[in-house]
This record gives structure tokens, C-alpha cells and sequence, in this order.
């Protein structure tokens, strides 16, 4: 092993020393032994979090470890704790900063390091891992294929508990953890973009007629002793073919890319924003009482005729035509009430456009 640059009490194997060393390791079958239970445990686990509290709990008692813990990143300068055993010197949760850190410089440049001795590191996690009384520990990237997904580290009392073998053994573990979280990504990946209009961004109709169920069905069984209520609203932008017609789609495009934006800029976090198909989308607002809801609306109609499109030295100008209701209870026929909103929808359209009605 070789001394780290940045920390010159931490060792870790070059590439070609690594692969030398797994070589080895398969010639005299070095292995894991994972019990029975751990694989039973980790099939019936319900979401990703759980699966990583189970790895790191069996981690913790394949590797006789002090503390398991796997890391993951938050954003771009921090990654977090999700799962840990044993010694809780950082917290579960607790952001843990990439730059001058042990569990960040792996995570960084994907490479596994060994710190045998934790007193004399200078890094930051190191020193709180030292005061609460550890004093060795092994931390691997979660790799696989190009990306690096977080990273596991095991932690001792004493000092040198950790050696090449142990780094070999958790490091192949580590490879089997990113597959995992690898392919969960791609299945919240497929997920998202399936439910998402890739024009603008907004939910589709069947991501939002799902949501909405979800979010009635969570208001009602709340049961608000305030009564508060989900609006809904329908908007269809003003004669949008005569855009297309005039600018082309691809201003119209841009058209509903805005119009988009400047309803998310209306509206609150947790609110639903669709696009339905064509120029027309539809909003969910849970928790709010007619006065909010029609404070709500004046903004989107302020915010869609401020939409500013520059197309060959003109100003295109939008408007929309809005339909408005509020639910007082569960929504058991989301078809019936989404009509109702169409129809006053279309009946602001009918009465001359660019106006909102409400649904009594």
C-alpha cells in the first residue's frame, strides 16, 4: 500500500497494485461469507433505505466491526449518513462535507483508503471519529461502472484492524451494493421520465390524474377539522393555433415552455402542474379556501400575460381562459370533477376569453 497525498497516514493501492492484490485474492479464493439471513432480509426489504440499513447491520458482523456506515451524496459538496451500526460518533443524517474529509476523498476519487491509526489524521471525520473512542477504520467507493454512488466504511477500537484482504473483501461487497443502487436509480429514472411531459416538464395527464388521487386521498383521511379544501384549475391558453399558425411550433413550443414556468413561479411547493395535452393544463392546490384559491388564480393569469416570447422582432402575446373548483371531500370520480372543471373552462372561453370561472 502507498502513503495518500493528502493525508499521509492514510494508504490505499494503486490501480495496478489493486488489481495484483484481487488477482491473488482470487487464486487462493479469498471470499464473503454471507448468511442466509442477511440474503432473506434484504429480498423482503420495502425501499432502498432499509436495504441499506441491512447491508450496513450484516457489514458490521461480517467485517467484527466497531461501526458500519454507507454514505451518500447530498450534492455536490456534502454527502450524508442513510444507514449505520454500531458506534453513532456522526449522527445518522448528518451532512458530511466532501472537501476534508476521509469518507469524501474516496467518494471524490473513487479510490478505497485505509486509516490504521485515527489519531493521526487530519481530516475531520477522523478527528470525531477518534473522540468517540475509534481508532482504525476502512472506508471503499460504491463503484460501478463509471460512477461512484457514495461509499462504506467500517471502523474499529483498535488500531490496524484493517489490512488488504479486508479492503479486497469489502470492496467486492461494495461493487455488489452500487449494482443495487444502481439499477434503483435507473428504475426512479424510467419512473420519472414516464410521468413527466418532456416538452415542458409539467406531469402528464396520467402522472397527474395518480397524483391527485394520492394527494385527495392523504387530505381526506387527514381529516381537517378546518375543512380546507383542493383546488383545481384548468387552463387552456387563447388562441395558441393562431400562434402556431403565425410563428411556427416551434415558437409555439417555447410557448408552453414558458407558460409552464411561470405557473410553477405561482405556485407552492407540493402543488401538481400538468400539461393535459395541446396548450391545456391543469392545477392541484391542496389546503386552500376559495379566497386563497382565487388569489391563487388572479396570479396565474397576471403570469401568463406576462409571458414574454421575442418571435422576428415581436412580442407574442398569451393569454388563457381558466376553470376553477374546489373539492370538499375525497375525490372518488376524478373523471366527473376534471369534466366540471373543463366545462367552466370552456365556458370562460365562450364568454370571451382570457378570464377565470368558478365552479359554484
Amino acid at each position: 500500500m502507498t502513503s495518500n497525498n493528502a493525508n499521509p497516514h492514510h494508504y490505499s493501492l494503486s490501480d495496478g497494485d489493486l488489481k495484483r492484490s484481487v488477482d491473488e485474492a482470487c487464486a487462493n479464493d479469498l471470499s464473503i461469507e454471507l448468511p442466509v439471513r442477511f440474503i432473506v432480509e434484504l429480498s423482503v426489504a420495502p425501499d432502498i433505505d432499509t436495504i441499506m440499513q441491512v447491508i450496513a447491520r450484516w457489514s458490521r458482523a461480517i467485517f467484527r466491526a466497531d461501526r458500519v456506515t454507507i454514505a451518500l451524496p447530498v450534492d455536490a459538496t456534502h454527502l450524508r449518513l442513510v444507514a449505520m451500526e454500531g458506534n453513532d460518533a456522526i449522527p445518522l443524517d448528518m451532512p458530511v462535507p466532501i472537501a476534508g474529509t476521509m469518507v469524501g476523498r474516496v467518494f471524490a476519487q473513487g479510490k478505497a483508503e485505509i486509516c490504521p491509526d485515527l489519531t493521526l489524521s487530519e481530516d475531520w471525520d477522523c478527528k470525531i471519529l477518534t473522540s468517540k473512542g475509534l481508532q482504525s477504520c476502512l472506508d471503499v467507493p460504491l463503484l460501478s461502472g463509471s460512477r461512484c454512488f457514495g461509499t462504506i466504511n467500517i471502523g474499529h477500537c483498535h488500531r490496524n484492524a484493517q489490512d488488504v484482504a479486508d479492503l479486497i473483501r469489502l470492496q467486492a461487497m461494495a461493487h455488489w451494493v452500487a449494482s443495487s443502487l444502481r439499477i434503483h436509480h435507473q428504475v426512479d429514472e424510467m419512473r420519472t421520465l414516464a410521468d413527466i411531459d418532456p416538452l415542458t416538464g409539467a406531469l402528464n395527464r396520467r402522472a397527474f390524474a395518480r397524483k391527485c388521487a394520492a394527494m385527495s386521498a392523504d387530505w381526506d383521511a387527514r381529516g381537517d377539522p378546518k375543512k380546507a379544501q383542493l383546488g383545481i384549475a384548468m387552463i387552456d391558453l387563447d388562441h395558441f393555433k393562431a400562434i402556431n399558425d403565425r410563428y411556427g411550433h416551434s415558437a409555439g413550443d417555447r410557448v408552453l415552455i414558458r407558460v409552464k414556468e411561470a405557473l410553477a413561479d405561482s405556485c407552492r411547493d407540493g402543488d401538481l402542474i400538468a400539461r393535459m395535452g395541446g396548450e391545456e393544463f391543469c392545477v392541484a392546490i391542496p389546503d386552500i379556501s376559495q379566497p386563497g384559491m382565487l388569489t391563487v388564480l388572479d396570479r396565474f393569469t397576471k403570469a401568463i400575460e406576462s409571458v414574454y416570447i421575442p418571435e422576428a422582432d415581436q412580442h407574442i402575446n398569451v393569454t388563457a381562459s381558466i376553470g376553477a373548483l374546489l373539492v370538499q371531500s375525497k375525490m372518488d370520480d376524478q373523471d366527473k370533477l376534471l369534466s366540471l372543471v373543463d366545462g367552466m373552462m370552456y365556458r370562460a372561453k365562450e364568454s370571451g376569453r382570457n378570464r377565470v370561472l368558478f365552479y359554484q
